[in-house]
């Protein structure tokens, strides 16, 4: 289950997805990558004993979450996209 091939979770690796050149959005953008971390670990499984950032489908969830919210600073905010959703059930199936 566990994969190095995915890049580590940073504000580096957010901003290379995104394409952000500066350091103006550095602290929501770390902000969002806490949350979305605590976001999906909830959803999983309420348990702390895990260590989620070894499975490559818990990142790359993380990962498009805070893409997402990034992407998507208004007020009138989607639902969560279908593909995180999908990654968190795989997870829930995993690891129950």
């Amino acid at each position: 289950m566990e994969d190095s091939n995915l890049p580590e979770v940073s504000v580096d690796s957010i901003k290379d997805a995104l394409r952000i050149d500066g350091s103006q959005d550095d602290l929501m953008i770390r902000s969002y990558i806490d949350t979305a971390k605590d976001y999906v670990a909830s959803a999983i499984t309420n348990s702390n004993d895990i260590d989620f950032m070894k499975f490559k489908k818990y990142r790359l969830a993380v990962i498009l979450l805070v893409q997402f919210w990034y992407s998507n600073r208004t007020t009138d905010m989607k639902q969560t996209p279908y593909q995180v959703v999908s990654l968190i059930q795989q997870l829930r199936g995993e690891l129950w």
